[in-house]
């Protein structure tokens, strides 16, 4: 249940009058739960005090985690299993939450406890939640650097503030008591110091203020979760792609007051977000946008992942003159593949190599594949055939068609880097809380959007290296 007031606390006004300057509103926000655990435990009360536009008004649930709470949370907190059998569950508070949170500042005593549970909590009922938030551990820490301890307790007991015990350890106890704190360090320290360190410690930074409202609008309701923005800046403009990991808060960087006055990076007129179910499902609806769409990639990731390292490489395939397949090593660019990859390699030596490996094992004719180390001219006999190797007869006519299709059927095992023997792979990517699933099949580090397309990233092979370490539905095909 909700509890709301318009009636300003005294010895919050000046608190509020200080944050109605601020570009956003301010919740601060307490929560209690059956254990710290993110993905196992559940909130069992929420408490927010709210700061918007000067006025302060106050909201507390108590909630059913529809779960048993250990008799160590009981003592704890005080909250009994008796006292939430008929309160509400959180997905029949949320839609009356997510309004009082989303577009605002959450301010919490080590915020990211409280909001990380906010944000499972949401995301289990299909809700994107992400917000800035300011953690007060940090605050205390910068703004009285000379003491040691700045957990609520000792901060209740360094500035004296009057809380009943019963209250402490309650969500409603617990935010007014970090409210007065806020309070009485604005007045102690006075409002330009006190808000340089707000500034600094406000994650991800405010918005610019050339961000549209609109725009503004559809940030504060991204999910910080994986998937690509595309910005247009005008209609006839090329399109621009980001791929995220959070889009909310790499978002948000990107737009910030400090990032933008740096770069020059202007907001878009327009943008569209489409999520995605994990990392790499990103990049493959990145390569689909890419493949549909003339649409600029401006990935910062890539960006510095070009700088950083060399080129990737891959083998394909072509029929010479004389209609033998031979191996053709190729740099491996960001963008859209139309012949299938064979083997991913880190330079063109280890690709020569591999080849010659690859063919000593399936018994191709390096003459044919034209892999001898150095070429031959049409009179000159092969080396294999002079020392009673080969008797010469793999580069006649008759023996091209097979030779072709046995290159066709071993093309597949060249070598991957770093994965050796999995060259192709069928990965089953689900979505954290939905639990809705796509599978990705991936050939030679590239991912494969239909029968005669592959898109190459720079970033792929390292998150499918970080994939593998977690194996789960992962089928190697070959």
């Amino acid at each position: 249940m909700g509890l709301t007031t318009d009636r300003d606390t005294t010895s919050l006004a000046p608190l509020a009058m200080v944050l109605a300057q601020l570009p956003l509103p301010v919740a601060v926000v307490d929560l209690e739960t059956t254990g710290g655990h993110f993905e196992d435990d559940r909130i069992t009360e929420i408490a927010i005090l709210r700061f918007d536009r000067g006025r302060i008004s106050r909201h507390q649930w108590l909630i059913n985690p529809q779960k048993q709470i250990s008799s160590f949370i009981v003592g704890l907190t005080g909250i009994s299993n008796e006292m939430v059998e008929h309160a509400p569950t959180f997905d029949v508070i949320a839609p009356e939450l997510l309004p009082l949170l989303r577009g605002h500042l959450l301010v919490a005593h080590n915020s990211r406890f409280d909001y990380t549970f906010l944000r499972y909590a949401f995301a289990r009922n299909n809700l994107a939640f992400a917000a800035p938030t300011l953690d007060t551990v940090s605050l205390s820490r910068r703004l009285y650097s000379e003491f040691f301890k700045h957990n609520l307790d000792s901060i209740i007991e360094r500035f004296k503030i009057d809380i009943d015990a019963n209250e402490r350890h309650r969500a409603s106890g617990d935010v007014l008591a970090l409210s007065q704190f806020l309070a009485l360090s604005l007045a102690e320290k006075t409002a330009e110091p006190w808000f340089k360190q707000w500034r600094a410690l406000v994650k991800p930074a405010y918005l610019t203020s050339k961000v549209s409202v609109p725009l503004r609008e559809q940030i504060y309701a991204l999910p910080d979760e994986a998937g690509i923005s595309v910005w247009r800046h005008t209609e006839t403009a090329p399109a621009e792609i980001y791929v995220h990991a959070q889009a909310f808060s790499e978002i948000m960087a990107k737009l910030s007051k400090k990032v933008s006055a740096q770069s020059g990076l202007e907001p878009p007129a327009s943008m569209t977000f489409m999520p995605a179910k994990s990392q790499l499902h990103a990049y493959f609806l990145l390569g689909q946008q890419r493949q549909q769409n003339n649409i600029d990639v401006v990935d910062i990731d890539h960006q510095n992942a070009a700088k950083s390292r060399q080129h990737w490489y891959t083998i394909q395939f072509r029929l010479n003159q004389r209609g033998q397949l031979q191996p053709h090593i190729k740099p491996l660019h960001e963008g859209i593949l139309t012949q299938r990859p064979y083997g991913l390699f880190l330079h063109r030596q280890a690709a020569k190599r591999a080849l010659a490996q690859w063919a000593r094992e399936h018994q191709l004719c390096p003459a044919v594949l034209d892999i001898m180390p150095q070429s031959l001219k049409a009179s000159e006999p092969c080396p294999r055939q002079a020392i009673n190797e080969c008797d010469g007869h793999c580069k006649s006519d008759d023996a091209t068609s097979l030779h072709n299709q046995r290159v066709l059927k071993y093309a597949h095992l060249l070598p991957v880097t770093d994965w050796g023997n999995r060259h192709e792979l069928i990965l089953t990517e689900r979505h954290k809380f939905s639990h809705q699933y796509i599978q990705l099949r991936m050939q030679s580090g590239c991912l494969q959007l239909d029968e005669r397309h592959w898109y190459f990233h720079p970033n792929l092979p390292k998150l499918l290296k970080q994939r593998l370490k977690h194996p789960d539905d992962v089928e190697v095909v070959a």
